[in-house]
């Protein structure tokens, strides 16, 4: 059997409606990590601000300013 997540964007875009994924249910939480990065690719969030979000540190005041320009 297998685990489902889901996302069901909830106004109109350019950018993917609705993306489903099925998941293993024994997903550890680095490979949980790497789905969530997926699916922030596949709802049209840039490369960049991925790694920000899901990298290491978290953004500095000029990091943070750059991600909202994007």
């Amino acid at each position: 059997m297998m685990d489902k997540i889901i996302y069901t964007r909830g106004t109109y875009s350019k950018e993917a409606q609705k993306v489903e994924m099925e998941v293993r249910e024994d997903l550890d939480i680095y490979e949980f990590k790497t789905l969530c990065k997926r699916l922030a690719a596949s709802l049209g969030y840039c490369n960049k601000s991925i790694e920000e979000a899901f990298g290491g540190n978290p953004p500095t005041d000029k990091k943070l300013k750059q991600l909202l320009k994007d």
